[in-house]
């Protein structure tokens, strides 16, 4: 989903170079020797002052032999005014010369101002979309804040159960042991597994179950809200830091999905990245194997298959080098640009001379000039955006199994 962003924002940068490109090609652009005349006339002005500047040093040497400790203070300063008083002249004559130059060249001034904005707006999306494309912070906190109150046992009067608020959603993580994007990945798999094969599914996932029995856990909630039509209803319910799942087909689903296929999906899958403390792994893959096994596919391989969490952090890496090698090579246009449209200092372009009259150790000093030109998580218990679903009536009679790690 990351890199997808990435791709579309290329697409929006592609799209708004072209039109930079079709709203300037009509404009004439200044020709490079004009280019450089402006250049020369500025090196020109600026040596000028840069020679009375000079010419401000030569005299305070001069006076400043025949001037006492105290006095040479004060003369310095009244130098440095004066050095001050010559930058703004120059500033202001350059700046004067700049809105010439430009009101005899409308077409380079607008141009140039069309990719400023162009080059703008591509940095700022850059950005944009790099910050909107991680992950956020909010399942982070959530879980630090779940970790800091008192521990709860669940059972199948409390669970919230999200399908009765929308009908695409099977997945009940109250706890936040497993993260948003793994949850949402598994609604994909389950709901694909409800509407292709009928197998309407709850997967709980909890820290603590009450009474440390997931199966009756499993059994519970599969006939207080009859979970499957015609039986055919599937309940998968693990107790993470109790260290424990139970799978629980439905009375007519025992037959596709029997007791000795619930255990070694859980061996398989379940118990190796749960050793290896890595929950969301886990789960997705198990959803993935539940749903291979119905649908007579391949199965997924674990071993060769990264956990969902480094899945994360590899995306994260690779959207970030995306933008990164994007956001150089659009400073290296900008660059390219640059020669032509002058939005930073002008190439060659000399500069005016420092304050040499500046001393830090005086507060009354002038300043120098420098050398540059230029998750929450909705109520359960109300009605949301979404269309509610419901459970088809399904019956469970202790078929499954159960694994501890």
């Amino acid at each position: 989903m990351m890199t997808t962003t990435f791709f579309y924002f290329l697409g929006f940068i592609v799209l708004l170079t072209v039109g930079g490109y079709t709203v300037t090609r009509k404009w004439d652009y200044t020709p490079k020797t004009a280019l450089m005349k402006k250049s020369s006339d500025i090196n020109d002005l600026t040596n000028k002052y840069n020679d009375a500047i000079q010419a401000l040093e030569d005299s305070y040497k001069m006076e400043k032999k025949q001037l006492s400790l105290f006095n040479v203070s004060k003369t310095r300063r009244q130098y440095s005014k004066r050095y001050l008083s010559l930058a703004r002249e120059y500033m202001s004559k350059r700046s004067q010369m700049n809105r010439v130059w430009e009101q005899m060249n409308p077409s380079w001034s607008k141009a140039r101002n069309v990719w400023g904005w162009v080059f703008t707006i591509g940095m700022i999306g850059a950005f944009g979309c790099c910050s909107a494309s991680m992950p956020s912070d909010d399942e982070s906190i959530a879980s630090a804040v779940s970790s800091t109150t008192e521990e709860r046992y669940w059972n199948a009067e409390t669970i919230p159960m999200p399908h009765l608020q929308d009908a695409n959603q099977y997945v009940s993580n109250p706890d936040n042991v497993l993260t948003q994007n793994t949850v949402d990945l598994m609604n994909q798999t389950l709901k694909r597994l409800d509407t292709e094969l009928n197998i309407e599914s709850v997967v709980i996932v909890v820290n603590h179950i009450e009474n440390d029995d997931p199966f009756r856990f499993a059994q519970d909630v599969g006939n207080k809200y009859g979970v499957g039509r015609n039986d055919r209803g599937l309940v998968v319910v693990v107790g993470y830091q109790d260290h424990k799942i139970n799978m629980s087909p439905g009375t007519s689903l025992e037959a596709d999905l029997t007791d000795a296929e619930c255990h070694r999906l859980q061996q398989q899958y379940v118990i190796p990245a749960m050793r290896a403390d890595m929950p969301d792994s886990a789960m997705y893959y198990l959803t993935e194997a539940i749903y291979a096994t119905m649908q007579k596919k391949d199965m997924p391989e674990m071993s060769s298959l990264s956990s969902q969490g480094d899945e994360i952090d590899s995306e994260i890496l690779t959207t970030m080098g995306l933008y990164m090698l994007f956001m150089l090579a659009w400073i290296a246009f900008f660059l390219h640009l640059n020669r032509k449209y002058q939005w930073l200092a002008l190439l060659g372009v000399a500069s005016l001379h420092s304050n040499p009259f500046y001393d830090s150790s005086s507060s009354g000093g002038g300043g120098s000039w420098g050398g540059s030109s230029g998750s929450s998580h909705s109520s359960w218990g109300g009605g949301g955006g979404f269309s509610g679903g419901s459970f088809g009536g399904g019956s469970f009679c202790g078929g499954g199994a159960t694994s501890s790690w």
